[in-house]
């Protein structure tokens, strides 16, 4: 038995990294997760036969979420999977917007990058929280959680990275405008702002000389954060006691002083 049994989640591009961390916590805690995934099928699938394994429940879904079409086709698998929206039901209480782009090997700064990164950055990691979350609202149960995945980058000056700094700072708005917006029904909203963390996401920033060990040296707990300890931290806003927590940005970072 666990303290998520009979609960649902849905946990955007959940196939690896912090979202395949996320996805593996919840199931094991009980709730029945569907996960988007957009390339890494192999994982996708890898994930939901590891979960099923240890007893758990999970549905992968090819969905681009930058899209209206792809965030339809997500929310069918849902309305499946917990039950129809179109019928009056609310069978939704976890909802983890951690779908995201970065520079994906280009050159991101200010000084070059691309107006087609920088839209490619807004739609996954703005307007796609924006429409998951509007679509998910009349889904969701009271009482229920809307995590966002975000970035220390949100908060701080990062000429190297600007436009994906931008839409982060972008989902911290939407966090604060969602959690006045849920508050009377009892959900709560909050961001999760990881720092640097063990995964393919920052592979580039990761291939340069030192990378790691400035990172660990600059970090009060002197490592890279790893997935686990973002999951961690959105279990624990998912727990019952975290009722009366919304409308914060909850930085993961290991202490890193900003």
């Amino acid at each position: 038995m666990g303290w998520l049994d009979n609960r649902t989640a849905l946990v955007t591009g959940g196939s690896r990294g912090i979202g395949a961390a996320i996805v593996r916590r919840l199931a094991g805690e009980g709730a029945h997760v569907v996960f988007s995934w957009r390339a890494a099928q192999g994982e996708a699938d890898a994930l939901v036969a590891e979960i099923a394994d240890a007893g758990g429940r999970a549905v992968a879904v090819r969905a681009d979420v930058s899209t209206p079409d792809g965030i339809a086709t997500m929310f069918a698998a849902c309305d499946a999977a917990f039950g129809g929206a179109d019928k009056g039901a609310r069978s939704l209480d976890i909802l983890v917007n951690n779908a995201g782009v970065g520079s994906e090997g280009q050159d991101a700064s200010l000084k070059a990058g691309s107006a087609e990164l920088f839209d490619r950055m807004m739609a996954v990691n703005a307007r796609g929280p924006y429409l998951v979350t509007q679509a998910a609202l009349d889904r969701l149960r009271d009482g229920g959680r809307i995590i966002n995945i975000g970035s220390i980058s949100g908060k701080v000056a990062q000429p190297f990275a600007a436009g994906y700094a931008m839409s982060k700072r972008a989902l911290q708005s939407l966090t604060f405008s969602t959690a006045v917006d849920v508050a009377k029904r009892g959900i709560t909203c909050n961001l999760v702002a990881p720092g640097a963390v063990d995964t393919d996401f920052i592979a580039a920033l990761r291939a340069r000389k030192g990378f790691d060990e400035n990172t660990a040296r600059m970090t009060p707990m002197g490592r890279m954060g790893r997935p686990d300890d973002i999951a961690g931290a959105v279990m624990m806003l998912c727990r019952d006691e975290a009722g009366w927590v919304t409308g914060n940005v909850i930085e993961a970072a290991g202490g890193v002083a900003l």
